[in-house]
């Protein structure tokens, strides 16, 4: 392997770069049909407002979490796009108007860009997940492609991670998550 810092040895090597998933696949001379799909959320602080239990509104595409005792996040939308692609407020918008359609009292002013955050998921071409080994390295396995189920399947994902790399039989039928099945 071979770094910023210089080449290392490995005896074996766990691909799990998220949305960056194909790129790095590109470096190693793979294809992996991955997109970044980006979700905003915005978090007021001292809220005036209480909930006791997160929503998730459907018909809004919108999902509103009390946290703290005193802040309440707002999160949602799916956009898949390129990482270089500038934020949409207006998808930030959409957010702030399904939580006003849903809790009309909740007056929530649009905030500060600094106080937007969105990140990214890695969506794979079919919706599940790739996970395995790639024929053209014998000690390279690939965990990627999660899309909003990432931390969701975290723990599965890492068990059948831990049977590859220590080359026992997988606990269940990994064949779906091929990573060249479209290959």
């Amino acid at each position: 392997m071979i770094t910023t810092k210089g080449a290392h040895e490995a005896d074996e090597i766990v691909m799990a770069t998220g949305s960056w998933g194909r790129e790095t696949a590109r470096l190693l001379s793979l294809r992996i049909p991955l997109m970044p799909g980006r979700g905003y959320s915005v978090t007021l602080e001292d809220s005036p407002y209480r909930l006791n239990y997160p929503a998730v509104l459907l018909e809004g595409r919108a999902a509103v979490t009390p946290m703290d005792g005193n802040k309440i996040r707002f999160g949602g939308t799916m956009e898949i796009t390129p990482h270089k692609t500038p934020p949409r407020m207006n998808r930030v918008q959409g957010i702030l108007d399904a939580v006003q359609r849903f809790y009309p009292e909740f007056e929530i002013p649009f905030p500060a860009k600094e106080k937007i955050w969105y990140g990214y998921r890695p969506c794979s071409a079919d919706g599940l997940p790739y996970i395995g080994r790639v024929k053209k390295y014998g000690n390279l396995t690939i965990a990627t492609g999660h899309s909003m189920l990432g931390l969701s399947l975290g723990a599965g994902t890492g068990k059948l991670v831990a049977e590859l790399v220590n080359r026992q039989p997988a606990s269940m039928d990994i064949s779906p998550f091929a990573v060249e099945r479209f290959n």
